[in-house]
């Protein structure tokens, strides 16, 4: 791949850095996977439900920015009014395993990502495109399941700095090419800031800002992934108002412009040549 990102991208509407406001729901479908009632110190989760998407909900409309929403199965299933809330704003709502597995589901993974496939397609009338691991974890098994089941894109790998073409996935007559849109789970994802970190929101907006910088002087796609529960997410409002404060910045920037996962996945599937991946 030439390392030159400068020269090689090629933004929608001439943009020089693309934004892409990744909101991770994660709500009581971890504790379910966990085998943990949702209560008490575990209720977290159901904080997301009951006020932290609909917190993030009324802020990204004010703000007019569209986000990609990753969504576990069991919340889907146990949460319909939620997503499709979500559907109806225009965010983009992307599957996020069943019951946010931490652990490596083997030969059930296939069940898994079918079933929540089937789950958020049923209840939003809108089959997912896009998928981010729960955990991380992936097999053999992952890739081949989306692509049969018509996904775009996996937003799961942090091994470069831009999107790029999976190698041998290019377009047939019977399924799309497939992207990874790569996500960095350290410095651009608050969960990992605030817990591992023990970070404060000011400390938190302050290395966004920086990461910003470097990124839109540089290779111009940033992907933002924000969890809308309490403890260590931005769920809550001083947290809430941090990703405001940061979003209202990029956004001051010119040349900015801010996308969903599909959209910007549809946009480098229509120019493959520009993101093929070189070994």
């Amino acid at each position: 791949m030439n390392c030159d990102t400068r020269v090689m991208t090629r933004w929608p509407g001439n943009a020089t850095t693309v934004v892409a406001v990744t909101i991770h729901v994660d709500g009581p479908a971890i504790q379910a996977g966990e085998g943990v009632p949702p209560l008490g110190t575990h209720s977290r989760g159901r904080y997301a439900m009951r006020a932290g998407v609909w917190r993030y909900l009324e802020m990204l409309e004010r703000l007019g920015v569209p986000a990609t929403f990753f969504s576990c199965g069991h919340d889907v299933e146990h949460y319909p009014h939620v997503f499709t809330a979500i559907h109806r704003a225009g965010h983009e709502i992307a599957a996020h395993g069943y019951q946010h597995e931490a652990w490596a589901p083997g030969e059930c993974e296939p069940a898994l990502l079918e079933k929540t496939h089937r789950i958020i397609t049923d209840v939003i009338g809108d089959p997912p495109v896009g998928w981010c691991s729960p955990s991380g974890r992936k097999s053999r098994l992952t890739i081949p399941v989306l692509r049969r089941l018509g996904y775009w894109y996996d937003a799961s790998e942090k091994d470069f700095d831009l999107p790029y073409l999976l190698d041998g996935a290019e377009a047939t007559d019977v399924r799309p090419g497939f992207m990874v849109l790569p996500n960095n789970t350290t410095s651009l994802d608050d969960f990992p800031l605030y817990t591992t970190g023990q970070a404060l929101a000011p400390e938190v907006l302050e290395n966004w800002i920086e990461e910003f910088e470097a990124i839109h002087q540089h290779e111009g796609y940033l992907q933002l992934t924000i969890h809308p529960k309490a403890g260590g997410g931005s769920g809550t409002p001083a947290r809430a108002r941090t990703v405001e404060r940061f979003i209202e910045y990029m956004a001051r920037h010119r040349g900015v412009r801010f996308m969903t996962l599909r959209d910007l996945a549809g946009h480098c599937l229509k120019h493959p040549d520009q993101w093929r991946s070189e070994k």
